[in-house]
């Protein structure tokens, strides 16, 4: 199947999406994919849970969610692109490294995209209806040599949290090779009150994200820091930390 027919029904069902609550039938099985960098290959399992077939789209992305297929530039070949999915039944995709040049020294992070079109109801062909077509994208780490899982997690233990002045923002600083994917933070206040951040981030290797503590202000590193990250296998896993200084 060509790349100019996959871009043209890719541009057709990104155009079926809609962005309201939904549930996909086509599931991913995990919620992210180390890459470890001797590997060959590596699989993806997805599952119709559904009582109908589908039509599946995949693809892969470096972190532009709506950059159109023709334009993408991964070092990954990723197949089946274009499949039928029975009901109730599994598909495996294989996802194998190109061997382009990416760095050695820290992880790299992708996107994978499944794109999930339910079939028409022949029944409703000539009635007005809404058609979704529901995209489910989760993180690919491509993981040199020498980095590893138990690594990663001593990365999440390891972040230094800094307070930006007196607001109720604090940064979160990751020196290892590692990205961190911190999906809360729960701040105590001077009284012992405890706040929840406004959402959760990924921290890059090397790099720092700002993350907003709502109805707290006035930190000092008194303040303790309860934070919760996601390790490779999608579990969520505690920490405890505290504010260092500006």
């Amino acid at each position: 199947m060509n790349k100019k027919f996959i871009s043209r029904l890719f541009s057709i069902l990104m155009a079926m999406c809609v962005a309201i609550p939904a549930s996909a039938s086509v599931t991913i099985i995990g919620t992210r994919v180390i890459y470890p960098a001797k590997e060959k290959e590596v699989t993806v399992r997805l599952d119709n849970k559904s009582n109908k077939p589908a039509l599946v789209q995949t693809w892969i992305d470096s972190g532009d969610p709506n950059q159109p297929l023709d334009k993408i530039q991964v070092p990954f070949i990723l197949t089946p692109p274009v499949f039928r999915m029975e009901a109730h039944k599994g598909q495996t995709l294989r996802l194998i490294y190109t061997g382009e040049n990416l760095p050695a020294d820290k992880e790299s992070v992708f996107w994978l995209n499944v794109l999930d079109v339910p079939p028409q109801n022949k029944a409703l062909a000539n009635k007005n209806k809404l058609q979704m077509a529901i995209r489910s994208r989760i993180k690919i780490f491509y993981r040199p040599d020498g980095l590893t899982a138990e690594g990663a997690d001593n990365a999440a233990k390891a972040l230094v949290w800094r307070r930006n002045g007196n607001t109720s923002t604090l940064t979160a600083h990751n020196n290892s090779p590692y990205h961190v994917n911190v999906a809360s933070v729960d701040l105590e206040d001077n009284s012992g009150k405890k706040h929840t951040s406004v959402r959760g981030n990924m921290v890059a290797p090397g790099g720092e994200q700002t993350f907003t503590v709502s109805g707290i202000n006035n930190l000092t590193t008194k303040n303790n820091i309860h934070y919760q990250y996601i390790d490779d296998y999608g579990s969520s896993r505690s920490m405890d930390s505290t504010l260092s200084g500006q």
